[in-house]
């Protein structure tokens, strides 16, 4: 019976993955772009906070973008970083040939907040929001801002978020749930929208996103909610990449994916009064957005809790052997989506124990000694 029990508890959890699955490899696929002859101005904005181990690399990364550097500003916001990255920071814009504008914020204001800083004093009509520790591809913005002018209910669109190559486990893992991660973003956008953004590469229109909600949830999240509030697309390319150090520890990843589990958890529940809008986002992805984010956690918990104690019941040895086994193939089989999965319930349940705390400001989780541009 604990069997039967623990078996349909599975089933109900895994039900919107059972149904993202079979989007991706039987729905409709993504169209291919265009290539742009035309480049429109862009302004990118880059939040930095201590930052001066790789903010020379990143202004660097940037230069080398195939994106015309003369349809190009920087507005690069200081939070207040207590090492040398705004001297620095100063420096390399001054010798990068690009237009540039710098703010130094007063106090503490974490990301969300420097981003309508910024916004505001943005003197093109598409915005890049991006962060100081990562590496886009060189034809990354082509590929995005390409996306976002393809179709004019597109307001905002986002980029493939990878792990820089190493071979530690948590990339590992952190790979294998990017794979996944993107393919159901990818198929969201095909159909209607995704709220699923990397803040590491976001681009949207100005003219119809005047301001990212900085009260809770996360920049990326928030920035794509407000596209599809006003009756627009967000959506995902996959060809954007752009590349981030994913933290050597588990305590250090586990700090990052809390976070960011917490911001998109308190974005998905601010939002709900979108569920009566008449488009497939609204009726059909956001529902299953909803559970997996709420619902599935708890019940895949709950569903590792009964299945352990009907093994138990059978057998002891057969419970011992069966857990050695199961942490073996995590040891050992470090590629796969099962742990990656399981990984992700736990950030989940985290997530969900942190909602109501203030996250909005916090401390940089990348080994920046170790980042090197891709």
């Amino acid at each position: 019976m604990l069997l039967f029990v623990a078996v349909l508890l599975l089933f109900i959890a895994l039900f919107p993955y059972l149904i993202y699955l079979t989007g991706i490899y039987f729905g409709r696929k993504s169209d291919e772009l265009i290539p742009l002859r035309i480049f429109p101005n862009i302004s990118i904005i880059i939040s930095a906070y201590n930052e001066e181990q790789v903010i020379d690399t990143r202004i660097a990364n940037i230069q080398n973008c195939l994106y015309p550097k003369e349809c190009i500003e920087i507005i690069f916001i200081d939070d207040c970083s207590s090492d040398n990255t705004l001297n620095l920071a100063t420096s390399c814009l001054e010798r990068s040939g690009i237009k540039y504008h710098l703010i130094a914020n007063a106090e503490r204001s974490g990301t969300n907040r420097s981003y309508n800083t910024a916004i505001s004093r943005a003197n093109y009509p598409i915005i890049v929001t991006t962060d100081a520790d990562v590496f886009f591809e060189p034809d990354a913005l082509n590929y995005l801002i390409g996306r976002l002018l393809s179709n004019e209910k597109i307001a905002a669109v986002t980029g493939e978020l990878r792990p820089l190559i190493n071979s530690n486990s948590t990339t590992m893992l952190e790979g294998v749930y990017r794979s996944f991660y993107g393919r159901m973003c990818d198929w969201e956008s095909t159909i209607d929208s995704t709220y699923n953004f990397n803040g590491a590469l976001v681009a949207f229109r100005s003219d119809l996103i005047k301001r990212i909600n900085d009260k809770q949830g996360a920049d990326d999240a928030n920035t794509a909610f407000e596209a599809i509030r006003r009756g627009y697309r967000a959506v995902y390319e996959k060809k954007a990449i752009v590349y981030e150090d994913i933290p050597r520890s588990f305590k250090t990843q586990y700090r990052q994916k809390t976070r960011r589990a917490t911001g998109l958890i308190e974005a998905t529940l601010a939002n709900l009064d979108l569920l009566g809008k008449k488009n497939p986002f609204s009726r059909f992805f956001y529902p299953l957005r909803i559970f997996m984010y709420l619902c599935t956690p708890i019940l895949f918990s709950l569903f590792l809790a009964v299945f352990f104690l009907s093994v138990f019941q059978y057998s002891q040895i057969f419970l011992i052997v069966l857990v050695v086994l199961l942490s073996a193939a995590g040891i050992f089989w470090r590629q796969n989506l099962f742990f990656a999965f399981i990984l992700n319930q736990f950030y989940l349940i985290a997530g969900l124990l942190n909602l109501g705390k203030d996250m909005r400001v916090w401390e940089s989780t990348s080994d920046k000694k170790k980042v090197k541009s891709s």
